[in-house]
Order: structure tokens, then sequence, then C-alpha cells
């Protein structure tokens, strides 16, 4: 098992032998990359941020969701900076279509339920999407938001996440099966 052995203010680190001064046995490494795909709540495509050594090294580096940055790649950075913002424009125009689309369309969904009202089961975002695609409208279900599932019968307002600056809400009619 490897230790860290102390001597007095050193300590001799057990991976390379290097001796450091206490308190520095795990020296607090950032590098500095540049991102080439989104990472939800971490950062965007083309945005230039300090991230711990391992994290650059043994996540984002292999997986090729960034590369180190350099003088260099600061030219990629800008680009891929310019290409995230036209394509944000154009998603939001698509999303604004599809919100037309969607504002004041009602889906009805069959479920099974008691004579309370109350679903043995619950209409999820699977569900609604699958709804929704029955009449022709394609949509992701991480578009969905639902607080919690529908689990009663009757009309539900459900908002739909097209874009961060674009929303729509359509009525889910929950139905029992007879």
């Amino acid at each position: 098992m490897n230790k860290i052995i102390l001597l007095d203010d050193h300590a001799i680190h057990p991976f390379d032998g290097a001796i450091r001064q206490s308190g520095s046995h795990f020296p607090n490494k950032n590098m500095r990359v540049i991102f080439l795909q989104n990472i939800k709540g971490v950062a965007q495509i083309g945005d230039i941020k300090n991230v711990s050594d391992g994290y650059a090294r043994n996540f984002l580096l292999p997986k090729k969701l960034a590369q180190a940055a350099t003088g260099d790649t600061v030219k990629l950075a800008e680009s891929l900076r310019s290409k995230r913002e036209k394509q944000y424009e154009t998603d939001k125009e698509g999303a604004l279509e599809l919100a037309k689309k969607l504002e004041g369309l009602a889906v009805d969904i069959k479920e099974d339920a008691n004579d309370e009202g109350h679903l043995y089961g619950s209409v999820n975002e699977k569900k609604i999407a699958h709804a929704l695609k029955e009449r022709g409208i394609n949509l992701k279900e991480e578009y969905i938001s639902l607080p919690q599932h529908l689990k009663t019968l009757g009309e539900h307002e459900v908002e739909i996440e097209l874009h961060p600056e674009v929303k729509a809400k359509i009525s889910v009619i929950v139905l029992g099966n007879k």
C-alpha cells in the first residue's frame, strides 16, 4: 500500500519519490483547456477554462471533449465560439417555429386508473414524447419539463423547453382506459 512518508516538515511522495514540503503532498495543479463540446454545468464549445489536471488528463482529453490551450489554439477557440453562436441562433429559429406548432396543442394519453381517478402507473416524459410522435411531432424527452410524473386523470399543462430562450406549453389530457 502506498503511503506518504513524513519527515519533519517534508514528505516523500509514494508515486514519484519526490520530496515535497508538508502541506503540499498533492499540489493543486490546474490545466488550461479549450472545450470542443458542450458539457452541461461545466462549459460550452469554445470556452477556455482552468480545470484540475486529473479531470483534464483522465476525462476531457481522452474523450476528445477538450484540448490543451496553447497560444496556437486560442484561434481555434475563437472559431469554435463563433460557430457556437451561429448554431445558437439557427437552433433558436427552429425552436420558435416548433413552438408555434406546439402552442395550444392538446394530447390525449390513455392509462389505467382506479375509481377515484388515480393512475395505477404514471405519465412521464417518454409517454408524452411518444404521444407527440404519433401526432407527427418528433421531440426529445429531455425537452419536456415535468416537475413530477402525472398520476391523476384530467388535463395537465406541461411546459416544453425547446431552447434556453424558447418555451411552449401543451395540454396533456390523461384519460382512463375502459
